[in-house]
């Protein structure tokens, strides 16, 4: 199995905690309710921006933000299709389970459906069948990943390692396991094209299974994304220094921590500006507003039995939800829908 190498120096070990810290802080503070959807669209259009960004995406934030709205931009039509096709990866990797392994064919369809439309559809979620390898700006070939007969193999036992129960109990911290993914499976290469944009997004997958972004409220791709250059730099850097991913893994808590910050002091600044119809969220009000985002309208048969609950336990759920002004209902008894207020 995949053993990384590394070590728990005294920066990493003061951004880890702190990182543990505010993370603590911003799962048990009381956000008003009515804006976490606004947050996380917030945070799933940041990080679609930062995320195709670094890869080269000349579309600005606010750009971004239109073509999540579904409006019609003027721009390159592959450029509008990286963004369109990560928002949905992302939407696939919000809306599934808490908890639970990663696997194989799960990543494969992120992987096509991040790539649908931009390369030919037999390197759409397949495994790349010719060398591929990482240049410079001017095009100076800079790494050489492994030949396409390793990519399965080597990928398969990333995600044996991501899954291990001996590996969530030897490094406890899902920031170190996110990080390590993220060099990991970037440096596999095991894709012809979007290799960077799925390593991140299987950090990102690897943060909501653990329940460290259970929230969905931060976008650290946007640390990444503000000094593409330093980005390059430290993945190379590990590399060179024989894949030890000490300094790497100190980069990424630290933009943990980056990013956490900002995350606090916003939620801070609308706690403060709004002040009423606050609501400490369940578990289950936070699976129920997962399975309503994306959707136009859901029936409440629908939410019990995807939530496995009684019809009155999804109304009990969900009417502090409906007071608070996050969720609209529409009709009654058994033609009952619900969808989440998008104003």
């Amino acid at each position: 199995m995949f053993k990384p190498t590394f070590r728990i120096t005294p920066f990493l070990h003061n951004w880890l905690t702190e990182a543990a810290e505010l993370r603590a802080w911003i799962r048990q503070s009381i956000v008003d309710v009515a804006w976490i959807p606004l947050l996380q669209r917030d945070t799933a259009t940041r990080l679609s921006h930062s995320s195709t960004s670094i890869e080269g995406n000349p579309l600005s934030l606010p750009l971004v933000e239109a073509v999540a709205r579904g409006e019609t931009i003027g721009a390159p039509s592959r450029a509008i299709k990286e963004v369109e096709n990560y928002l949905l990866a992302l939407q696939r990797i919000w809306s599934g389970p808490a908890g639970g392994p990663i696997h194989e064919k799960d990543l494969l369809w992120i992987h096509r459906r991040l790539m649908e439309g931009i390369l030919p559809p037999e390197k759409c979620g397949h495994y790349k069948t010719a060398p591929n390898r990482v240049v410079d700006p001017k095009g100076k070939p800079v790494y050489l990943p492994p030949g396409p007969e390793k990519a399965e193999p080597l990928t398969r036992n990333l995600l044996d390692w991501i899954n291990s129960s001996e590996t969530r109990m030897e490094l406890k911290d899902p920031v170190l396991i996110s990080g390590i993914a993220h060099h990991r499976l970037v440096s596999i290469h095991p894709f012809a094209d979007g290799n960077g944009r799925i390593s991140r997004l299987l950090a990102c997958w690897i943060l909501y299974r653990s329940g460290f972004d259970s929230h969905h409220l931060f976008a650290v791709d946007e640390y990444y994304e503000a000094d593409k250059q330093k980005y390059y730099d430290k993945i190379q850097q590990a590399r060179d220094l024989d894949d030890d991913l000490t300094h790497w893994l100190e980069y990424v808590a630290e933009g943990f921590v980056v990013t956490l910050r900002k995350t606090k002091s916003r939620i801070e600044s609308l706690d403060i500006q709004h002040a009423s119809a606050r609501l400490r969220l369940t578990p289950k009000q936070e699976e129920l507003l997962r399975i309503l985002r994306g959707q136009p309208w859901i029936a409440a048969a629908h939410l019990t039995k995807a939530l496995k609950i009684s019809r009155e336990r999804v109304s009990e759920l969900v009417r502090p939800l409906i007071e608070a002004g996050i969720v609209l209902r529409e009709g009654r008894t058994r033609a009952t829908t619900y969808r989440l207020n998008s104003k």
